[in-house]
């Protein structure tokens, strides 16, 4: 096999270089190499190109679902606190509608628990959930408010607070029946203790007049005996609250008191098993006084269940047989 190289200038010589069967061989075998780099290269070089393209759009396509898988979830958590803020509005709402005494015909349906209007946790059935409670919310203050307007200085007269100062209250017993601590047996519990501080002042959650200051001898009402130091107040048309386990009597029969008037201090007496203030409402109805849940009238306390409608706070009541305060006429 021969080459020859000619030159650019034709005033420059030809040279000639010839191989032998070695040279020959070495050619044909580099020149092999070379074709195969070239197919490899066409072949490879596309692939990984593709190969990264997609590794890149991965990568971005990832960032991309974590940008709005965080911003779905910020969403999602906002209107969380949203639907509590509604819920606790519309306890709140709800439970002045039933100490005004607002009943559940014409009640925006939208804001009892079973409608489920705000039942649902992703953003979007979430805020349509909020603009419908919304619109039960703006119903459900527009009944109240033209009760309050009929209804002038009742409000002065309703139980509606805790009927304790002291940052340190828990709900110990609540309204409902049960099995007694002390017999064992089965009863109905009319209200509920409030455990706190020894001594913490227990006051009147509203206007009216001390009915009742002192113990009830057991033979005259054995239910009420048991809670030791007892005042019982009228509050007029509203109806009537008592007090129990007190450790100090504060106020005497036919006292007149106002909202916030001490009426004496947390104690242990009677049947005690910890410091407490046992607090009953009984409401004034058509049928008379009946004993209600005690968390209906203290609009300071949250209701964190959120499981109240109006419909069930006018069905709540006590049996006929739970005997009833003192003065409680």
């Amino acid at each position: 096999m021969e080459f020859q190289f000619h030159p650019a200038s034709r005033r420059g010589s030809v040279r000639t270089v010839a191989l032998g069967d070695r040279g020959e061989r070495a050619a044909l075998t580099v020149t092999a190499i070379a074709a195969a780099l070239s197919v490899s290269l066409w072949v490879t070089v596309p692939t990984v190109a593709r190969r990264a393209l997609r590794a890149e759009g991965s990568e971005a396509l990832a960032r991309s679902s974590a940008v709005v898988a965080k911003e779905r979830g910020e969403l999602e958590a906002r209107v969380g606190g949203l639907r509590e803020r509604a819920l606790d509005l519309g306890d709140l709402v709800g439970r002045i509608a039933f100490l005004y005494g607002v009943t559940p015909t014409g009640w925006p349906t939208s804001l009892n628990p079973e409608s489920g209007v705000l039942a649902g946790r992703d953003a979007e059935s979430g805020t349509q959930g909020l603009q419908r409670y919304g619109a039960g919310l703006a119903r459900a203050v527009t009944l109240v408010e033209a009760r309050d307007a009929s209804a002038a200085g009742v409000a002065a007269q309703i139980p509606s607070v805790l009927p304790l100062i002291s940052d340190l209250v828990e709900p110990a017993s609540r309204f409902g029946p049960r099995v007694s601590p002390w017999t064992g047996t089965e009863e109905f519990f009319a209200g509920m203790d409030l455990a706190a501080p020894a001594g913490a002042s227990v006051v009147a959650p509203a206007s009216g007049t001390v009915v009742f200051a002192g113990r009830i001898p057991p033979a005259s009402n054995a239910r009420l005996w048991r809670f030791g130091n007892l005042v019982v107040v009228s509050h007029g048309a509203p109806g009537v609250t008592v007090y129990g386990h007190l450790n100090r009597v504060d106020v005497r029969r036919g006292d007149r008191v106002r909202r916030g008037t001490r009426l004496g201090t947390v104690g242990t007496t009677g049947w005690a098993m910890f410091p407490a203030v046992h607090y009953e409402y009984w409401r004034r109805g058509e049928d008379g006084l009946t004993p209600t849940d005690p968390r209906f009238a203290m609009l300071d306390l949250r209701l964190s269940e959120h499981d109240v409608s109006l419909e069930r706070m006018w069905a709540t009541s006590a049996p006929a047989t739970v005997q009833p305060p003192p003065g409680a006429e």
